[in-house]
């Protein structure tokens, strides 16, 4: 019959159509991560305490050395390997086991044979994606990225995909703290008329910025808020990686970065990140406004942004997936 022929057309065997499939023990998921800041450490906490389905973090590649007592501060109290980390594995010299997941400065050490990862998860900024993006899809291990403004250079984002190609490998883009992803994903299928997004945080979010250099008395405004930014998406994350990597999702999944259009405003007045987002097209328009918490540890990011990840996990590693 046509389907047979279609099958075998393939390479695959006779045998897959008539043996009966044999059932196939669940494995749980190898992470390693890129950095070690406020994403991370909420994430590797809730991979600790089995909410981010059945995943173990193996190893931490960081910038530079951490002390036992900083290491430990990142998981929760009492935290031990017990049967969840094999701390029995032989590392690389220079990767330190403490209470668990390897930490090393060395991207030798952690890309090593013996690190025991399969999926790389990237909560360091863009200049690790370009420094690290492409050694791991190569070595045929998954890449999830949260720095998704590392992909406004159209060249590298190419040659990323290129590589999970050629590699069997897949480069995974965390939506953070982008709402309505799906929906409007689904919508891009068809002609967008309208793509804009507008990014509201309080003033102090925007220091370390151009914005800082641009507008001197960004820690002493009142009144109205404030235009840092207007321009396309890739101007956005590209002058702003470390705010404004929602801009930059928005517009690989839908109208594209130069169609795409950002607004970065500082208002005195928020208490939180304020993200709006207007899609207009033949299948719909949607008019989304998200209010997200601030991380306690870095008012740049959305503490939602830590949660996206350890959703991404458990859609990777558990048997149902919800939404895809």
């Amino acid at each position: 019959v046509w389907w047979n022929d279609w099958y075998l057309g393939r390479g695959l065997d006779n045998d897959l159509l008539t043996e009966p499939t044999k059932r196939r023990k669940r494995k749980p998921l190898m992470i390693g991560w890129l950095g070690c800041g406020a994403i991370n450490s909420t994430v590797a906490n809730m991979i600790v305490n089995r909410e981010a389905g059945p995943s173990i973090l193996k190893a931490i590649l960081v910038r530079k050395e951490r002390s036992n007592e900083e290491i430990r501060s990142l998981f929760p109290d009492g935290y031990t390997p017990s049967a969840d980390v094999d701390t029995t594995t032989t590392t690389d010299a220079g990767c330190r086991m403490v209470d668990g997941p390897c930490f090393t400065t060395d991207p030798n050490d952690f890309f090593g044979t013996n690190s025991g990862w399969n999926l790389c998860v990237e909560a360091a900024g863009q200049s690790a994606v370009r420094q690290h993006g492409k050694r791991c899809l190569e070595m045929g291990r998954d890449l999830m990225i949260t720095s998704i403004g590392a992909l406004t250079d159209d060249a590298f984002y190419e040659d990323l995909s290129a590589t999970a190609e050629a590699n069997g490998s897949r480069l995974i883009l965390c939506t953070g703290s982008m709402p309505a992803v799906d929906w409007m994903g689904s919508a891009s299928l068809a002609d967008c008329e309208k793509v804009l997004v507008t990014q509201t945080k309080p003033p102090k979010a925007w220091l370390g910025t151009p914005a800082e250099h641009d507008h001197p008395d960004l820690l002493e405004m009142e009144g109205e808020p404030r235009v840092l930014f207007e321009g396309s998406s890739r101007d956005a994350a590209s002058t702003f990686p470390k705010n404004a990597n929602v801009a930059a999702m928005l517009a690989i999944a839908t109208a594209g970065l130069d169609q795409t259009r950002t607004l970065l405003i500082a208002d005195p007045s928020a208490t939180s990140n304020k993200v709006e987002i207007v899609f207009k097209g033949t299948a719909g328009n949607i008019e989304v406004r998200v209010e997200a918490a601030p991380s306690k540890t870095n008012p740049r990011t959305s503490a939602i942004v830590a949660l996206s990840v350890v959703k991404a996990i458990r859609k990777l590693c558990c048997p149902v997936i919800v939404g895809l």
